[in-house]
């Protein structure tokens, strides 16, 4: 699943894209190396990652209007006993500059198995069984979760699917890397591009950018973040009273 501009959207599943047999050519010998690098701290963070919580601020430009959409909210994550959890809520829209109170209360809520969309303000419950009983999913792993972070995957496995590139940018703050990722297989993913900002201190990412098959850019930033203190978060909703649009919707294989 992933948050794009016109939605909640489900991504190919990663076992069904086809690998890319070529080498990545697009660096010389010592941006690869350094690449690789990167990709390796991004893994070690994954499997050190118990928990995080963090402001998150995501807008998006639509190109046609040139209307601009901001959403701010909170994201809490958390991995334990093999299962990962993660619940997004935004509680404040912002359109061109004023508050708008449409799509102010919004939930994307992941228990492991199910995702729960939750919109307050149109009042649309939709609960989607995401991955078979008994199936890991990694919301983290690009192009599956509703932010795209390379983190816990292998460095291998990313080279695979994405051409790679070391963005030099001579005012980016210190203690930052930033990457820029294109699918192989375009037809594999819902975007075309994805750039991350990533603070070496804690090897989260600060900044995320996506870009759309259309050209939309949607920018996801995240700040004040809290990695692996103890916290206590619900990470389920149920289905509203009446007066509510509910959908459940088991997992149905393609």
């Amino acid at each position: 699943m992933v948050i794009t501009s016109g939605g909640l959207h489900a991504a190919t599943p990663a076992a069904s894209r086809p690998a890319a047999t070529a080498k990545d050519k697009t660096a010389p010998a010592a941006t690869n190396m350094r690449i690789t690098s990167i990709l390796k701290a991004l893994q070690s963070r994954g499997q050190s990652l118990h928990n995080f919580q963090a402001h998150l601020v995501v807008l998006v430009h639509h190109l046609r209007t040139d209307e601009k959409d901001m959403n701010i909210g909170h994201i809490w994550y958390r991995h334990h006993k093999g299962k990962t959890e993660f619940d997004i809520r935004f509680n404040t829209l912002v359109v061109d500059g004023a508050i708008a109170k449409r799509h102010a209360d919004h939930d994307l809520v992941f228990d492991g198995h199910w995702l729960i969309d939750r919109n307050g303000s149109a009042k649309i419950f939709r609960k989607i069984e995401i991955a078979p009983p008994g199936h890991k999913f990694n919301p983290l792993r690009l192009g599956q979760g509703p932010i795209p972070i390379p983190i816990g995957q292998q460095p291998l496995e990313v080279k695979k699917e994405f051409h790679i590139y070391l963005p030099t940018n001579k005012t980016m703050p210190p203690d930052t890397v930033a990457l820029r990722l294109t699918p192989r297989d375009k037809k594999a993913f819902s975007f075309v591009a994805v750039k991350f900002w990533i603070d070496t201190k804690t090897w989260l990412p600060m900044k995320i950018v996506r870009i759309a098959p259309d050209g939309t850019p949607t920018t996801a930033i995240l700040s004040k973040v809290v990695i692996n203190h103890p916290w206590h978060h619900h990470f389920h909703l149920s289905p509203p009273g009446s007066g509510w649009t509910v959908e459940i919707r088991p997992y149905h294989k393609k």
